[in-house]
């Protein structure tokens, strides 16, 4: 820079008398200041530029997790230093096969929860206050199936024969639940780009709610056929009973753990 100003004092020197030289220097010396004075001013909003850049580069978290909704999915926004807003997604089918009183249950668990969830850190760090709502679209299929020693299960009270037949209970959930929980881990918080994340909680799904259904050739225990009506009304005692059980699962503990990377 300086020698291109000398050039450019001298040059001038040659071509202007004496009585104008005063006045060219003043133009010279008044570019210097103006060419000082913007390359500072596209210096500071340059830093400020990459300081905006690098702020909004942080507000974003994207993490992956396990637990009791199965494997996760989290989407972290940083709204200011103490509260994120975030977004969860869970799914996944867990085999619910086994054998109870004589009766062998098919079926499955199929999870799939989407949540919007505002975590509060009241010190900044990694504990966090949760919040949020869920939908909840998990549910239960199970086909029952007589064990290897009996051909006859209760329904209702009575026996029946459902060798040849299917009877099928679903179980579904409230599409709307509330979460609370507290939890480990920062996503967007300035500092390593990579953190671990730890939830416990409880959705509150209310009450289950179960269906049974049967079809096929269904049969009383001495193998004869059943009046239809008979049937029903064991049928509809054995739903009733069911979910007066399951009454007790209002609440759904959630318990996750995983890894953030802040981006």
């Amino acid at each position: 820079m300086n020698k291109k100003h000398l050039s450019v004092a001298a040059f001038a020197a040659l071509v202007i008398s004496a009585n104008g030289f005063a006045e060219t220097s003043e133009k010279l010396e008044t570019s210097e200041k103006l060419e000082v004075s913007e390359v500072s001013e596209v210096s500071e909003v340059s830093e400020v530029s990459e300081v905006s850049e690098v702020s909004e580069a942080s507000r974003f978290a994207l993490g992956a997790k396990v637990g009791t909704l199965g494997p996760g999915l989290d989407l972290s926004f940083r709204v200011s230093d103490k509260i994120n807003m975030r977004l969860n997604l869970n799914g996944g089918s867990v085999e619910a096969d086994g054998e109870e009183d004589g009766v062998e249950y098919i079926g499955s668990l199929d999870a799939q929860t989407i949540g919007g969830l505002i975590d509060y850190h009241p010190m900044g760090g990694g504990f966090r206050l949760s919040a949020g709502l869920y939908n909840n679209g998990n549910e239960l299929n199970l086909d029952a199936k007589p064990g290897s020693s009996n051909n006859n299960v209760e329904i209702g009270g009575d026996f029946y024969d459902i060798s040849d037949a299917n009877v099928n209970t679903n179980v579904g959930f409230a599409s709307t639940a509330p979460y609370l929980g507290l939890g480990w881990g920062n996503a967007v918080k300035m500092g390593s780009k990579w953190r671990v994340s730890l939830d416990a909680g409880v959705l509150f799904q209310g009450s289950p709610e179960a269906k049974i259904t049967a079809s096929g050739d269904i049969r009383d225990s001495n193998g004869n056929a059943v009046d239809a009506a008979t049937f029903n009304s064991d049928l509809q005692e054995e739903e009733q009973n069911l979910n007066d059980d399951l009454k007790d699962f209002e609440v759904y503990p959630v318990i996750s753990l995983g890894a953030t990377y802040r981006f």
